[in-house]
């Protein structure tokens, strides 16, 4: 969760209206509103921080959440990236050591392209699911993976394009074209399917005939998660 959504959803479930809360604070209600929407160019200094967590009576750990979010939120993209690149490493090395396997990377290990591997698909993070991944991979002749994750495949709805068990490789995205396969999200649930779309009707469809396609009704959550750019059928 980010520092936007954690304020919003914190002040809406204490009942304060934006006006209300800003006061509460000491704050112009247009100056909040800005923040809120993201519309400023850094998150509030640290005495409206505190002010801000006394005011929703956060406890403790909530309070310490909210100051964290904070300072991601005034952290600049290349610091965090340099953090996320050593967020890797140390996953591919703890994957590494559980799984006993050192010895193959022979001193090498590929933390620049590690690729995670989530257990699931979830409109947690407006991505993946709110948990870790479950391993790192690296894929031969893939070096831009900054917005690649992998997912193991359950069940036969994409037989014979995609196996069961299989592993695919998304690049997150908000978009898909007709036709395409990609990973999404119907109403909290996580879909591979092939996307279809007509004058008349959005579906996703299945590629084995046995399974009836997926139609998008008007109001429901649907949310593309990522493109299937590559899959893996020998991995065990």
């Amino acid at each position: 969760m980010d520092f936007l959504t954690f304020l919003k959803n914190k002040r809406e479930k204490s009942g304060y209206t934006q006006n209300k809360f800003a006061k509460e604070i000491g704050i112009t209600q247009p100056y909040y509103n800005n923040i809120e929407r993201g519309e400023v160019k850094n998150p509030p200094s640290e005495e409206v921080i505190v002010k801000m967590a006394h005011t929703l009576k956060l406890d403790s750990a909530a309070t310490e959440e909210f100051k964290y979010l904070a300072a991601v939120e005034r952290t600049p993209a290349i610091v965090l990236k340099k953090i996320d690149a050593l967020q890797k490493r140390i996953k591919v090395l703890e994957s590494a050591l559980k799984e006993k396997t050192l010895d193959r990377f022979q001193g090498n290990l590929p933390f620049e392209n590690a690729i995670p591997v989530f257990p699931r698909i979830s409109a947690g993070l407006g991505a993946l699911a709110e948990e870790e991944p479950t391993e790192y991979i690296s894929v031969p002749g893939i070096k831009n993976t900054d917005k690649l994750f992998a997912v193991r495949v359950s069940g036969d709805s994409m037989e014979p394009t995609i196996r069961n068990a299989s592993l695919i490789l998304c690049r997150q995205c908000r978009e898909l074209s007709n036709n395409e396969i990609g990973a999404f999200i119907v109403n909290e649930d996580a879909f591979v399917k092939r996307l279809k779309v007509t004058d008349n009707y959005v579906a996703l469809i299945s590629d084995n005939p046995n399974y009836n396609p997926i139609y998008i009704g008007p109001g429901e959550n649907f949310k593309v998660v990522g493109r299937v750019i590559k899959v893996i059928n020998d991995v065990a």
